[in-house]
């Protein structure tokens, strides 16, 4: 149990975080805001806070043109949510707070080459501090 004045952050991907509405995942792709980190193209959309968006969410695609067997698109998608769930609280918490913004992103991956988690963690890393940069 954690005393309340402790601003410790939890290392959870709860299920609110997640971006599973299919309206909203159109409405990421419709608006082409995008920009590329390899090995994933990253499609996002800045929201403001309210009841409804309080934290930011993702999806992540791995097309089975790019990756044949499902256990490698489910590895691939594994280790993007893992690197989220690592580094999204401390590079998104300034766009949460100072610029009462969420975002909602989508990980699409391109990459033909083999992955590593390495390369994957740094992706991420790199596209949550542009996402934190282009906010206005």
């Amino acid at each position: 149990m954690q005393p309340e004045g402790d601003k410790t952050f939890s290392y959870s991907f709860p299920k609110k975080e997640r971006l599973c509405s299919r309206l909203q995942l159109e409405q990421l792709l419709t608006l082409k805001q995008s920009f590329f980190s390899y090995p994933f193209k990253c499609y996002y959309q800045y929201l403001p806070l309210s009841e409804t968006n309080d934290v930011c969410k993702m999806a992540v695609s791995v097309p089975k043109k790019l990756e044949k067997t499902a256990v490698g698109r489910n590895h691939i998608k594994r280790w993007v949510r893992e690197a989220y769930r690592l580094h999204n609280k401390c590079l998104l918490q300034e766009l949460i707070d100072g610029k009462r913004q969420v975002a909602n992103m989508l990980f699409v991956c391109v990459g033909k080459e083999n992955l590593s988690y390495a390369l994957v963690e740094k992706a991420v890393m790199e596209v949550l501090r542009k996402i934190d940069d282009v906010s206005c």
